[in-house]
């Protein structure tokens, strides 16, 4: 069940900050709660080396936009001013990356070592006592401020700034992203691109190796704030008024001084569900 649950939450934290495509008038009503439940395949990719991917059969969804607050899964938010062309939100959100330490299979780094040793010599005598340490990273999370603007029709510009608010790392996070969405064969399509930046102080918290966690002799590395990127394609095709078939897939390419560094195995890594959605 923690397994489900996680996934469940990784898959919402990715989605977190696309709020454009839910908070438009003619997805979700205002005052309305949006309850929904997807049956189908989806998971996320683990860039953690050693660390499972998540797989899930359902993805559950639960939302509701008041005059002036708002919550949308985990993500929570309050208008400051809102137009139809352009708002200012209060936003609280999940920090993504606390989630590939918070699901299963993080627990095999520890004690089969995180970095793969190319001289093939033993870094620590035989003789002398190993106490490794558990990777464990914590949880954060972050709120700040997020904005939007309609620029033409369908398509959104945003941006927003959040920082720990749960004294984990005390890091912060900037985001921007565009989306636009339109109808295509009878159903909804989406698209989206972002740049997601993140502080040394957060990708050091969660991406750094202590001597404590390593069986082997860790090669001097300085982690320094990252920028990701990201695309994301999403469709909904209507069956009735209560079911829908429903595919979204995205895919984060990792700031190359990330993906080089003790923990990562991977450039980038893929998340997203597909499905038959019922609306409650």
């Amino acid at each position: 069940m923690k397994r489900l649950f996680g996934s469940m939450c990784c898959l919402a934290a990715s989605t977190a900050f696309a709020q454009d495509d839910v908070k438009q008038p003619q997805l979700i009503k205002k005052s309305t709660f949006h309850a929904s439940v997807t049956l189908g395949y989806g998971g996320i990719e683990n860039p953690v080396l050693d660390a499972d991917d998540v797989i899930s059969p359902i993805l559950p969804s639960l939302a509701y936009y008041g005059d002036s607050w708002y919550f949308d899964d985990f993500s929570i938010g309050y208008s400051l001013f809102e137009s139809e062309k352009f708002y200012i939100d209060l936003l609280g959100r999940f920090n993504d990356d606390g989630f590939f330490f918070e699901l299963d299979g993080v627990d095999k780094l520890y004690a089969t070592g995180v970095v793969r040793s190319s001289s093939g010599r033993p870094t620590i005598p035989s003789a002398s006592p190993i106490n490794l340490t558990p990777i464990e990273r914590n949880l954060s999370y972050m709120a700040g401020f997020s904005s939007a603007l309609n620029i033409y029709d369908d398509i959104w510009l945003s941006a927003a700034y959040v920082h720990d608010i749960t004294n984990v790392h005390n890091g912060y996070e900037i985001l921007f992203n565009g989306y636009q969405a339109f109808t295509l064969f009878s159903g909804i399509a989406g698209i989206e691109a972002g740049i997601n930046y993140k502080n040394e102080e957060l990708i050091d918290y969660y991406y750094t190796v202590s001597p404590t966690e390593s069986k082997t002799r860790l090669l001097s590395y300085h982690l320094e704030s990252a920028t990701n990127y990201y695309l994301k394609v999403s469709y909904e095709y209507p069956i009735s008024d209560n079911f829908s078939v429903d595919f979204k897939l995205k895919h984060t390419w990792l700031d190359s001084n990330l993906a080089n560094s003790h923990m990562i195995n991977k450039n980038g890594y893929f998340s997203g569900f597909t499905g038959i959605t019922y609306h409650f």
